[in-house]
């Protein structure tokens, strides 16, 4: 549950201010306050329903509604209570709360259903531990007097055991767990029950220790009966999501967390909100292991939200809202006060969704979320960490609401191509859900007439399908399918089904796999079959394991001369297998890459697999790595950042060969040293100070195709790369700007750059602190007992400076900027056209900016 850990970027924590505020006035004062304070739609009002005494009733992280209009909520560290809400518009001393009279408590996930409430319980308590139960009314006194124990889990905490939900059917369960949360013993698996890390290089795993001993699955879901009985594993491969949520389709949607302390590297991936497809692997791996999200074996997320906490989701079905929110999802957020509200679009089988701000304050540390049927109202809950604890509901009543009623602010766009690869065209979206739902009922086995019912799926551009249809094919004996897969010619449909082979055959199966994927030209594919090419001829190389000699050869034969390729993906896989296959003069080639990078995430992406490399070194090579590695020392970012360097460093270092040491022993024998962070702008030398009236003129008046590589370039020189984000290229400390021209006109964006003082986003704020007589400015790190860490640089947010709670004078929202200015004063006019070309297009080299006549 990400309500524990804090991201190193989050802005001043809801749980901070809720405790700074109760030192400055009481908590109750606070929490009125508080409601004024939520930034709402128009025509929508928060009201406080109950402030929780920490004393006696703890701090709230998970609700329920039951059957008589009713909330039932649990204190993390304790009790179960029964809150009887005050009437719409009433004063919360209306409010009626009750302690039930239960041993169980401890809940990360309530469920009321048909007079019984199912507990999802985190951690011990008395005789009892983490695990699924059922609590029921034996006498009708209407108190929870029978507790069955229906599931033990093996986990409790952060990333223990967290929701549960009823199934479409009514008549099955589904639970969420953490990735500290052991794998069940199921009955079955939609999900092939052979999953392993699948990294072709050696594992890093995380520098300081966090999940360094966790493999798959991961965090997981899992389908049992009412019972608890029939335990079907359901999804895997989640990092640590909190909540789970069905829509009216029947497809059930999650908001999965980051790693926050991997910020800057490039396996770092943002939060995240997913459809959870029955069989789909997510691909979270401890480490750097992390899988890209266009690999065949694996489906992409609805849309990326960026750093944060998810908790809670619950979808608006029920609210007495406008139509738009009664069909979204909403997701809240805890380290950034935000409640979320995600427009989900049909797309193929799936969806893609636009996330907005519905809701957002400081302090705001939503934990969960209900919608309660008997008013129409969405109630959630704030606390977690024993904070300060408040349930608050949100109403819409219309009045202030215009006729057309302004647009939110939007954190991540619809993207209609996410759910797309390369293949055969998907039909329209009823038609593609409707052929989704049956294959996903073919994920056990269901005999040789399955396997018909599947192939013509294999080679759907539509990628849930293509997953679906190979996770069911697993399913099915090896037997009956492996010959049509190495005869099949269509490539696409082929690729899918040699991953298939790869994963469900032994080395005996090794020659004929080999022959049939080298048979597929690879200079003629297009750049996603080439990344699917590669992902099928990695799980072949570390699953038909021991790899014979012939087969190396056979493949390097087949790869090597298209090394290194115009795509960095495509190069880093390539380079990635080529080094495992123990290829030659891989060395040489992959150093220029990553000495030649766009982004420093791509240079680390190639530096930590030739850390790996332990052949084909010169002594001048060796001193180009080195040369790197003291460069990348001035590099920031997370908290394991820098940790993960100098474990590549030092896996370097151990793989040389004693002979090859005594020309760069002095060398070696110096640790890394992290150095002082800046900005790197490439030492440019300073063109002029451009005002925003200038540049403005430059684009208003500029009618010549501009030039997308250079835009790029500038976009490295001007050390945008360092903290923001396009096209999936860049840092994610800042906002992704890919669809940043869809947004904004270029005089907008050309003042946010100038002047990025002008508008500061709540979610890049940073918190001024007043403390003994000095002012701290920065974002809340983390807190403990006794003080608030502060992370004071953002481009190196593990720095931070430590605040007493007792010496805390004051706190209020900083105007100045994280962005620094003057980041345009060494370009020149050209190449801020350029630029701002880039800018606008979304990274996209075949916008019209950059063609003639546009």
């Amino acid at each position: 549950m990400e309500l524990f850990r804090r991201s190193p970027l989050a802005l001043f924590s809801s749980i901070a201010i809720a405790i700074a505020a109760s030192w400055f006035a009481g908590a109750s004062v606070a929490q009125a306050e508080a409601v004024g304070k939520i930034k709402l739609p128009p025509g929508f009002k928060a009201e406080l329903v109950h402030e929780v005494p920490a004393e006696t009733e703890g701090s709230w992280v998970a609700l329920t509604p039951d059957d008589k209009g009713r909330i039932i909520a649990s204190d993390q560290h304790g009790s179960l209570y029964r809150i009887t809400p005050s009437p719409l518009g009433a004063d919360p001393s209306q409010t009626k709360v009750e302690k039930l009279k239960t041993k169980i408590g401890m809940a990360q996930g309530l469920l009321f259903h048909e007079g019984k409430l199912y507990v999802v319980m985190n951690g011990d308590i008395g005789g009892f531990s983490s695990g699924l139960y059922r609590l029921s009314d034996s006498n009708n006194d209407d108190q929870f007097d029978r507790i069955e124990q229906l599931r033990v889990f093996e986990g409790a905490g952060e990333h223990g055991p967290h929701g549960i939900v009823l199934g479409p059917d009514g008549k099955s369960l589904y639970v969420v767990c953490g990735n500290h949360t052991g794998a069940p013993l199921f009955s079955s698996s939609a999900v092939p029950a052979r999953w392993r890390e699948d990294q072709l290089l050696p594992l890093i795993t995380d520098p300081n220790g966090h999940a360094a001993a966790i493999r798959a699955p991961g965090g997981w879901f899992a389908k049992m009966d009412l019972n608890g009985e029939n335990l079907e594993m359901f999804s895997i491969g989640y990092r640590n999501a909190y909540d789970l949520a069905f829509n009216d389709a029947g497809d059930l949607f999650t908001f999965d967390s980051d790693m926050e302390w991997d910020i800057g590297a490039p396996w770092y991936r943002p939060t995240r909100i997913c459809h959870v497809a029955s069989g789909s692997d997510f691909g979270w791996r401890t480490g750097n292991s992390v899988w890209p999200t266009y690999y065949i074996d694996t489906v992409p997320a609805v849309a990326d939200a960026g750093p944060g906490s998810p908790t809670g989701v619950v979808f608006g079905k029920g609210a007495k809202f406008p139509e738009k929110y009664q069909k979204a999802l909403f997701a809240a957020d805890w380290s950034y006060g935000n409640i979320y509200v995600v427009n989900l679009t049909p797309s193929g089988s799936s969806y893609t969704g636009e996330i907005e701000r519905f809701a957002n304050a400081m302090p705001l540390g939503v934990t969960d979320m209900v919608v309660l049927p008997k008013d129409g109202a969405l109630y959630f809950a704030v606390g977690g960490r024993k904070s300060e604890s408040a349930l608050y509901r949100i109403v819409y009543d219309g009045k202030d609401a215009p006729a057309d009623a302004p647009k939110l602010e939007v954190v991540a766009e619809n993207d209609p191509q996410r759910v797309f690869g390369s293949g055969a065209p998907a039909p329209p979206a009823p038609e593609a859900h409707a052929i989704r739902v049956a294959l996903e009922k073919l994920n056990r086995p269901a005999g040789p007439a399955a396997i018909n019912d599947i192939w013509p799926h294999l080679g759907s551009s539509d990628r849930f399908i293509k997953n679906v249809a190979r996770t069911a094919l697993e399913h099915q004996p090896f037997s009956l399918w492996r010959a049509k897969a190495l005869a099949e010619k269509n490539v696409d449909a082929q690729l899918n089904a040699l991953a298939a082979f790869a994963r469900a055959a032994d080395a005996n199966q090794q020659q004929a796999w080999v022959g049939a994927l080298t048979a597929i030209k690879f200079p003629e594919l297009s750049t996603q079959q080439k990344l699917d090419y590669l992902r099928v001829a990695s799980l072949g190389v570390m699953r038909l394991d021991p790899f014979q000699p012939a087969s190396r050869e056979k493949l390097i034969a087949a790869l090597n001369p298209y090394f290194p390729a115009d795509d960095h993906f495509v190069n880093r896989d390539l380079g990635n297998l080529l080094l495992r296959l123990r290829a030659p003069n891989v060395v040489p080639r992959m150093l220029t890459l990553m000495e030649n990078a766009t982004t420093t995430e791509d240079a680390i992406d190639f530096a930590v697999s030739l850390s790996a490399a332990q052949e084909g070194w010169t002594t001048a090579d060796r001193i180009r790595l080195l040369d790197w590695f003291e460069r990348a020392a001035h590099v920031g970012g997370g908290h394991s950042f820098f940790g993960y360097l100098v474990s590549a460093r030092d896996r370097y270092i151990a793989n040389i060969p004693a002979a090859a040491r005594p020309p760069i022993a002095e060398r070696i024998s110096k640790p890394l040293m992290q150095q002082t962070i800046a900005i790197d702008t490439a030492n440019r030398p300073l063109v002029k100070e451009w005002t925003l009236e200038e540049v403005n003129d430059l684009v208003a008046n500029d009618k010549s195709p501009r030039n997308f590589e250079n835009g790029r370039k500038m976009f490295s020189a001007a050390g945008c790369y360092n903290c923001h984000r396009v096209a999936g290229a860049g840092s994610s400390i800042g906002p992704d700007l890919t669809g940043l021209g869809g947004r904004f006109g270029a005089a907008d964006i050309m003042r946010s750059i100038v002047d990025p003082s002008h508008t500061i986003s709540d979610q890049y704020q940073q918190m001024v602190f007043e403390t003994n007589g000095r002012m701290i400015v920065g974002r809340i790190s983390n807190i403990n007992n006794d003080a608030m860490m502060v992370s004071t640089n953002m481009l190196d947010p593990k720095k931070t400076e430590t605040i007493k709670r007792d010496e805390l004078d004051d706190q209020f929202p900083s105007d100045v900027s994280m962005m620094p200015t003057g980041l345009l004063n060494t370009l020149t006019a050209e190449e801020i056209l350029d630029l701002t070309a880039f800018l606008r297009s979304g990274g996209k080299p075949e916008h019209e900016l950059f063609k003639a006549g546009k």
